[in-house]
């Protein structure tokens, strides 16, 4: 069985690169949900329920335990086919100046057995009770709690846009991995400090750098268990 340990992990890289586009993205601020993206509209009455918010997050957590069961969670598909547009532009945009600057972009993003779904601990997952809250026309956020392979413990707080016919995933916040803002947060700040934009993030012009990389980044511990 694979066991995901999750660790705050301080990582340097140095390195130099141009900004993308000539931009400077836009960076995140502690309410991250504000950076909605003009493809979000309100939620049909009948996604507009509590109800609604639950069955998407156990659809995405039994989708992540039967990867789980069939050898590998790819945390990139689980991303692709839950989360937002917003998130899903940005995690790319990343993606795509680190591996033009570095040739590989792991050292941000993590491999395809990442943290970002997994509350730190083991798989297959457990939903023990999910809390639901319908913020605005678009918006919820689901308070998860779980029990691991190990029957250990685990909260994750997950925020959600409802957008092209369901909830989709805009943030992951488990306080103890990601820091204040989660970690939509983390990518938001990382894109401002390097220039990064993409197509959908406002960003100001006039800004051309090259700069160095000093940077602290969440990484994952991979510690492979026999079955």
């Amino acid at each position: 069985m694979k066991k995901v340990l999750f660790s705050i992990a301080i990582v340097v890289v140095i390195a130099s690169m141009v900004s993308c586009g000539n931009k400077t993205a836009k960076g995140g601020d502690s309410d991250s949900t504000a950076v909605a993206d003009s493809a979000v509209t309100a939620a049909p009455e009948e996604f507009w329920t509590t109800e609604a918010v639950e069955a998407q997050v156990r659809k995405i957590y039994d989708r992540l335990n039967d990867m789980d069961k069939n050898g590998i969670v790819n945390i990139r598909r689980l991303e692709d086919e839950f989360c937002t547009s917003y998130y899903l532009g940005l995690r790319d945009a990343i993606s795509k100046s680190l591996t033009e600057a570095m040739g590989d972009d792991s050292m941000f993003l993590g491999d395809e057995e990442g943290y970002r779904f997994f509350a730190g601990m083991g798989t297959p997952l457990e939903i023990e009770t999910i809390k639901a809250d319908l913020l605005t026309g678009n918006m919820a956020q689901a308070q998860v709690r779980f029990k691991g392979a190990d029957e250990e413990n685990g909260f994750m707080r997950l925020e959600l846009d409802f957008e092209n016919g369901q909830w989709r995933v805009k943030n992951f916040d488990q306080p103890e991995a990601f820091g204040p803002g989660g970690y939509l947060k983390i990518m938001e700040d990382f894109a401002g400090e390097h220039g990064i934009s993409y197509e959908g993030i406002p960003s100001p012009k006039g800004e051309d750098t090259a700069e160095e990389w000093d940077v602290s980044v969440r990484t994952t511990d991979l510690e492979e268990q026999g079955k």
